[in-house]
């Protein structure tokens, strides 16, 4: 494994990247399932189970890729070299 892995400022990373990923899943989770329900007039008790797994796997999706974007300033910010201004 890689040095940086054992760092503090990695598991501060993480734990960020897991807020991330949380707010990303509950926003789009409402979005994506409310959105169904308001275009199609179709409510959820109707649904089938593909209907709610092909919605899941959309939020899924979507939120990965949410978190490795909103996460990328987090990484810059605890993962780059620290300069040494004591010199």
């Amino acid at each position: 494994m890689p040095p940086i892995m054992h760092t503090r400022d990695f598991k501060k990373f993480l734990i960020a990247a897991a807020i991330v990923f949380v707010i990303a899943v509950s926003v789009i989770s409402r979005v994506t399932f409310e959105g169904v329900v308001e275009q199609y007039n179709l409510p959820m008790e109707n649904w089938t189970v593909g209907m709610f797994f092909i919605q899941g796997a959309w939020v899924f999706i979507y939120s990965i890729m949410f978190t490795l974007i909103g996460s990328l300033p987090f990484a810059f910010y605890f993962l780059s070299p620290k300069s040494n201004h004591d010199s």
